[in-house]
């Protein structure tokens, strides 16, 4: 790519939008600036730009995001063909087990929630398409670390290893050792380490050649059910799913 052919404000302003996220929902304009390194006139354009165009609103101290954002990435989730081949299995699945299920890949460092089906309950955590989580702390991110040795190397020592909850694993040698238990047992399980009061348990998507880039979730609360409860009575019919889907994206 020729230096003439990039757009130097149109990265400028893409940072300023990508500067937003769950820990920082909402920041002033020298916030903002501080995080992208922009200058505070550069970074109170983009945010007046921004706010007019409808992508964000201001009480006139701090920015945040509105949803007119996710129509930015819409038109690519909506028109991946894993969508399509996945929801039919996912339906039947969270019809079976009457619980909501969701589906996954890794982008850069965190898991993209792409497909889901919803049954009716109040989680504690709410996870909708669009949505994105660090990888390393998420069932569907370590099922597909597990299964990526090429993942695990470029990733391992980029991720904030965080203590997010006692149960978190923080350090990337621990998280090392449980991959390789998740690989070996063919599923993963995340007890309480994103959030309190919270488990995941995960299986992958196999595409063609055996590589894993998708992986299926199921969320429940403990206090529904118990580690154990949740493997007996979701695993089996997620690896079906898994199964049917696997089966179309290795004939395409």
């Amino acid at each position: 790519m020729k230096e003439s052919d990039f757009v130097q404000s149109l990265e400028k302003g893409l940072q300023v939008l990508l500067a937003f996220s769950q820990q920082k929902k909402a920041m002033t304009l020298s916030e903002v600036a501080e995080n992208t390194g922009l200058s505070r006139a550069a970074a109170r354009r983009f945010l007046l730009t921004y706010t007019h165009l409808g992508y964000m609103q201001t009480d006139g101290k701090f920015f945040s995001l509105t949803s007119k954002v996710m129509d930015l990435g819409y038109n690519y989730i909506s028109s991946m063909d894993i969508i399509e081949i996945a929801k039919p299995y996912m339906v039947e699945l969270s019809k079976e087990v009457e619980e909501s299920c969701s589906l996954g890949l890794i982008e850069n460092k965190d898991i993209v929630y792409i497909v889901q089906e919803q049954v009716s309950r109040v989680m504690t955590i709410s996870l909708k398409v669009g949505s994105r989580l660090p990888a390393h702390i998420t069932s569907m991110g370590r099922m597909i670390l597990a299964m990526n040795e090429d993942l695990q190397r470029d990733l391992l020592d980029k991720f904030e290893y965080n203590q997010l909850t006692e149960n978190t694993i923080s350090d990337n040698q621990s998280l090392k050792i449980e991959l390789d238990r998740i690989r070996s047992q063919g599923y993963a399980f995340v007890d309480q380490e994103l959030e309190v009061g919270l488990r995941a348990i995960s299986t992958p998507v196999f595409s063609k050649n055996g590589k894993v880039n998708y992986a299926l979730t199921i969320l429940s609360p403990t206090n529904r059910f118990t580690k154990e409860e949740m493997i007996d009575r979701f695993l089996e019919p997620m690896f079906i799913a898994c199964e049917g889907i696997s089966d179309i994206l290795q004939r395409q």
